[in-house]
């Protein structure tokens, strides 16, 4: 994956991470904004973001035809359920293991 892809693809994961800081500590953002945006605005706007990211790197994950099926499957639950944080995990390092495994198989 190239690096412009995986910049772009962790911006949903930070904004995630921002969003689940504001409401530990809703008043440390106040210095970025005054009037921030209500949260039932942010939700749908973040949600969506991260949807759009978890969409993207399943696809990714699951078009490796010779990566395991249980590696595959472990991913695909730790990315569900634990995307903020996995997601740039899978992004940064995982996914250029698993696609020099792909290619290791696919010639050996």
């Amino acid at each position: 994956m190239k690096s412009i892809i995986k910049v772009l693809l962790s911006i949903p994961s930070i904004i995630g991470l921002a969003y689940l800081w504001t409401f530990i500590d809703p008043k440390s953002i106040a210095w970025f904004s005054n009037n921030l945006v209500s949260y039932e605005y942010q939700s749908p706007i973040v949600n969506s973001l991260i949807l759009i990211q978890l969409v993207f790197l399943l696809y990714r994950l699951w078009s490796y035809k010779n990566i395991e099926k249980e590696k595959k499957s472990t991913w695909t639950f730790l990315l569900i359920a634990f995307n903020v944080v996995t997601s740039l995990i899978y992004i940064w390092q995982k996914d250029d293991q698993f696609e020099s495994m792909n290619q290791k198989t696919i010639q050996g």
